[in-house]
């Protein structure tokens, strides 16, 4: 069987949260045991630097763990980016000890990090195609943006297939940005995937009713990190807004991050702890019962690639109303599906969530998200030797 080598900077379970862990777990799911996995541990008795075997879900990998994390800590000294970095230096020769041609990487730390590997057939996606540090958690991030960005493009040599989650424009952008590194006959845009047989039209009545949520209320949702960057300020001020017209009205954050006591102040401060609720991270399951519980599904994400809480909200035949990011408008068909504010105003946001509270959604095809189809997807394009 040809292998395939992951390597990111997760467990492959339930840690760091967000996109990119969701995407390798349908990776997982999708190609089974003929990948091989670098990445980092959580578990105490899995040994670090060296290769071992890792059962997850059932199924038997070769594994590499770079480090041991906790499971609690989201932010430390040393940002994960550096330390990804630095630790795929330091192992290079143990990595190598096991010889894999095909390679999948998401984070753009990584390419140069094992630029002199000299894998010969690497498969890179962008999740999204901004910059990641111009939005660091870090204050010095924004310092070291031109030369984190020549690194990466600097390291496409042997990325023989580019996976890139955005639009047209934000792609034309990024052939321009890495000044011919990148060739456009080597991308190929590849939306965010998701389990259709989980997200999926469910009862709202039975939904509310497993989550003990009252039957009469105007649900509103939103779905991610706990961060400034997914403008969990600019959603509260618009249900605030949203609520003096629909009193019954209250909004569920679900999912995690450094910014939870923030948000929490935020809402003491506007005396709405009654009616906004932080539910913290849930599993796959629970969080389609929450979408399918809402009325309105919002986001506010300064910038995305092709979100995939958006696509759930979807997928499960929520009214969406979200910022103008990344793939919104590919995603969001106005007026049938829900409505982009493409200015970031308040006023109009609010305007729009009223609008797309009263959609009724007739017809949901979201096959083209469907992780069914992602083996075929990237196989089809990307010749594994």
């Amino acid at each position: 069987m040809k292998k395939i080598l992951v390597i990111d900077f997760c467990n492959y379970t339930d840690y760091q949260i967000g996109g990119h862990l969701t995407f390798v777990k349908n990776l997982l799911i999708a190609f089974g045991n003929q990948l091989a996995l670098i990445g980092i541990t959580t578990d105490e008795n899995d040994p670090v630097g060296k290769w071992t075997i890792k059962n997850i879900n059932g199924i038997n990998y070769d594994f590499f763990a770079l480090a041991r994390y906790s499971i609690s800590k989201t932010k430390y000294i040393i940002p994960d980016r550096i330390m990804c970095f630095l630790l795929l230096r330091v192992y290079r020769s143990k990595i190598l000890e096991k010889k894999y041609n095909n390679v999948f990487v998401q984070r753009p730390e990584i390419l140069p990090a094992i630029k002199k590997y000299e894998y010969e057939n690497i498969c890179y996606r962008f999740p999204g195609v901004e910059n990641p540090l111009k939005i660091s958690k870090y204050w010095y991030g924004k310092y070291f943006v031109n030369l984190f960005e020549r690194l990466l493009f600097s390291s496409f040599k042997n990325v023989n297939l580019v996976l890139v989650s955005a639009d047209e424009k934000a792609i034309q952008d990024l052939i321009a940005r890495s000044e011919g590194k990148i060739l456009l006959q080597s991308i190929f845009k590849f939306p965010t995937r998701i389990d259709t047989d989980i997200f999926r039209p469910i009862n709202k009545i039975e939904s509310r009713e497993k989550l003990s949520i009252p039957v009469n209320s105007v649900i509103i949702s939103t779905i991610g990190r706990l961060t400034w960057l997914k403008g969990w300020k600019f959603i509260i001020d618009a249900f605030i807004l949203f609520k003096s017209n629909v009193p019954e009205s209250v909004l569920f954050f679900v999912g995690e991050g450094e910014d939870l006591e923030k948000i929490n102040e935020y809402i003491e401060m506007h005396g709405i702890a009654q009616s906004v609720f932080l539910v913290g991270k849930k599993i796959p399951s629970e969080i389609s019962l929450y979408l399918n519980a809402s009325d309105l599904f919002v986001m506010a994400s300064y910038m995305e690639g092709w979100p995939t809480s958006l696509v759930e909200a979807v997928a499960c035949g929520i009214p969406c109303c979200v910022t103008d990011f990344g793939a919104a408008r590919e995603i969001i068909h106005e007026g049938e599906n829900g409505f982009v504010e493409k200015e970031r105003n308040l006023e109009h946001f609010v305007t729009l969530m009223h609008r797309a509270f009263k959609l009724e959604i007739k017809e949901i095809n979201v096959s083209r998200y469907s992780i069914s189809k992602l083996k075929d997807d990237i196989l089809s394009r990307w010749e594994i030797n």
